[in-house]
């Protein structure tokens, strides 16, 4: 069925064919009053050269499907460049906008590499390991996707800066939001989800306890994606090391795959913590308040909540009261 008559039809023809709730109905008339607006913004996106890619047109990444399956998948991606990059080999260059020089020399180290393997480098375009990472492929004379934090039509001065790679097809510019949505935080951690969603690999350069890198590879850990995480020098201090531990693969300055050596740069007490923990759980299913008692632990309940919810070893039992055990497939790089 076309959309032309899709929403040719009426709320009762709506209702009969596809048993939609009277909210999804609502929706549908609300839209179907506003199409003549949507109209002219796509006339408008289509003058200025950029393109719509619904999510059933041939031109959707596959990736994205397979990785983030159909319900996490944006509807619609607004995009300006060379569409077919979309369908090639992508690795994704994570980590934190604050980086440090030795996590942006990896980056660049991976971005320089993939280039000559002939991958496409997707970038989130924030500072620090973002921006390396499209600037060592591009030096490279490499292909990059930049993922926008924001709505196409507001990256005026991106694409003015980039205007040349653009139209000899080494640039697309890519959009999942509203096209004329400004720049937010909420936007910038959403749009990680598709970073990681379009790449067949993710390295990770340098990450913090929280923020967009962290929660992003933890997702994808879940999702029992291959990660790779630069194994950190002893005096710097950030997450990697945790990510490891979590089941990340650690990686040395060239992108390959090393054996960890136990060295920590995060409180002591958080590895044998864990150890106990999984130990626990691994015996059955129980509550923050009973894995607190059993372990003897001062920690409280919303700190034990959080930290179990957040271990992709950990399976979650929703409820109240919320219980937890081991997962079945624990990553095996974990405390070995």
């Amino acid at each position: 069925m076309s959309w032309d008559y899709f929403f040719g039809l009426d709320k009762e023809d709506w209702k009969q064919l596809f048993d939609f709730t009277e909210n999804e109905l609502s929706d549908l008339g609300s839209i179907k009053k506003d199409m003549p607006r949507f109209a002219f913004l796509v006339e408008q996106l289509q003058a200025e050269g950029f393109q719509i890619i619904p999510i059933n047109s041939v031109d959707y990444p596959k990736s994205l499907k397979d990785n983030l399956r159909v319900k996490g998948c944006p509807p619609v991606l607004y995009t300006k460049g060379r569409v077919g990059l979309l369908q090639e080999d992508v690795i994704a260059i994570v980590g934190s906008r604050k980086a440090g020089p030795i996590s942006l020399r990896f980056t660049d180290n991976i971005a320089r590499k993939s280039v000559k393997e002939g991958k496409v480098v997707v970038s989130g375009f924030a500072k620090g390991v973002d921006q390396q990472a499209l600037n060592s492929a591009l030096e490279a004379d490499g292909k990059s996707i930049i993922v926008l934090p924001q709505g196409i039509m507001t990256f005026k001065s991106g694409f003015r800066k980039y205007y040349e790679p653009i139209v000899n097809g080494n640039v697309l510019v890519l959009s999942t939001f509203p096209p004329q949505a400004g720049w937010s935080v909420g936007l910038a951690m959403a749009r990680n989800a598709y970073i990681y969603g379009l790449a067949k690999e993710i390295y990770v350069a340098e990450s913090d306890v929280k923020g967009g890198t962290w929660s992003g590879v933890v997702d994808g850990l879940k999702r029992h994606r291959k990660i790779y995480v630069r194994y950190p020098e002893p005096q710097e201090k950030n997450a990697n090391l945790k990510l490891i531990d979590l089941g990340g693969l650690p990686v040395n300055s060239n992108g390959l795959i090393i054996e960890a050596v136990p060295i920590k740069n995060y409180p002591d007490d958080v590895d044998s913590t864990e150890r106990s923990l999984l130990e626990l759980l691994s015996k059955g299913e129980y509550t923050s308040k009973e894995i607190l008692i059993a372990l003897n632990l001062d920690w409280d309940s919303r700190k034990m909540t959080t930290f179990l919810k957040s271990n992709p070893n950990v399976k979650v039992f929703p409820g109240r009261p919320m219980k937890f055990t081991r997962n079945e497939s624990v990553s095996l790089s974990l405390f070995s």
